[in-house]
């Protein structure tokens, strides 16, 4: 994979080897060193936010870290669930709701989202794109409601601006 990116230091080694132990192991450690500074007001701004960011591999190890990092933010938390319920189930071929709240596929959210104010999150779709709200746009949650969630956009041409985002339902 190449990756191109101009603005990098001309001066760096690009075969330095990293040391062993420069990097942290395990989720709590990663987390630590990332969110040190999480519930300081005056560190913690849209920039501390924008400007970290952890990869992985999996929707698995993404809840995780989103729990992690969750657990870390002060304040209450608020819980958002899927619909799972149908309209029609005469058939009776559909699967029992304990079993799809487990499910978790790349493009579907998960049956349960737990967010708190002041987490930064990220738009994994395209919900409206003259607003700014597109897929990868990354924002910071200023209020959650029970249907709509409040948010500042950290990132891009349409930093700093407020946006409201609904509950989406899926047919």
């Amino acid at each position: 994979m190449v990756i191109d990116n101009t603005e990098l230091d001309q001066n760096m080694d690009e075969d330095e080897d990293i040391l062993p132990g420069a990097v942290p192991r395990g989720l709590k450690n990663i987390i630590d060193v990332m969110y040190a500074d999480i519930n300081n007001p005056v560190i913690a701004t849209d920039e501390y936010f924008a400007n970290r960011t952890i990869l992985t591999t999996t929707n698995a190890v993404v809840q995780r870290i989103n729990e992690a990092v969750s657990q870390r933010l002060s304040g209450d938390s608020h819980e958002y669930l899927s619909v799972d319920s149908v309209d029609d189930d005469n058939d009776g071929n559909f699967f029992e709701p304990e079993v799809l709240h487990t499910v978790n596929i790349n493009g579907i959210p998960p049956h349960k989202l737990t967010l708190k104010e002041g987490a930064p999150i990220m738009m994994m779709r395209n919900l409206n794109p003259d607003l700014g709200l597109c897929n990868g746009t990354r924002l910071r949650i200023v209020k959650l409601k029970p249907h709509v969630i409040h948010a500042t956009i950290m990132t891009g041409e349409r930093q700093g601006q407020d946006v409201l985002i609904p509950r989406i339902v899926f047919v």
